[in-house]
């Protein structure tokens, strides 16, 4: 049985993957100077703390009815992405058929899929590698559903 707050820091973990400047973040509250090349992370919000998603590029979508939890935005010289956690109602059958569509759209190739007993997880990349999202759809002991979305993007 796995326990909602263990999944998303799981979750939050996984953004610091991958090597590089990326690395440099700690921790979700780190600010680093993003001018001289270290990673700066900036919390738009926590729990309970009314949390924006306005800010997500267009290749990153989020379907009705959800509730962002914390989205974390990092930026480098010439990458950006984040991670954005959310709850929901709407079954992982449901959210999977939603991101395979929006990846469709945005131009993302479905590289990687990941099916477990409470887990579902989507790997999508751009063709010229300058966009990627990873969705990962997350269901509790308690039926309860729990979204996350990391993304990256090179800036021209």
């Amino acid at each position: 049985m796995i326990k909602r707050s263990t999944i998303i820091a799981a979750a939050i973990a996984l953004t610091g993957c991958g090597g590089g400047a990326e690395d440099q973040a700690s921790a979700p509250t780190a600010v680093a100077d993003a001018g001289s090349g270290a990673m700066g992370t900036i919390v738009s919000g926590a729990k309970g703390m009314g949390v924006s998603i306005d800010d997500l590029p267009e290749f990153v979508e989020v379907p009705k009815g959800v509730r962002a939890i914390t989205n974390i935005r990092m930026k480098d010289d010439n990458k950006a992405g984040g991670t954005l956690t959310l709850e929901t109602s709407q079954t992982p059958a449901d959210l999977v058929a939603f991101y395979r569509a929006s990846m469709a759209r945005h131009g993302l190739a479905i590289g990687l899929e990941t099916t477990s007993s409470q887990m579902v997880q989507l790997m999508g990349e751009s063709e010229d590698k300058t966009k990627t999202l990873m969705v990962t759809v997350l269901t509790d002991e308690e039926g309860g559903t729990t979204l996350n979305l990391v993304h990256s993007r090179t800036m021209s």
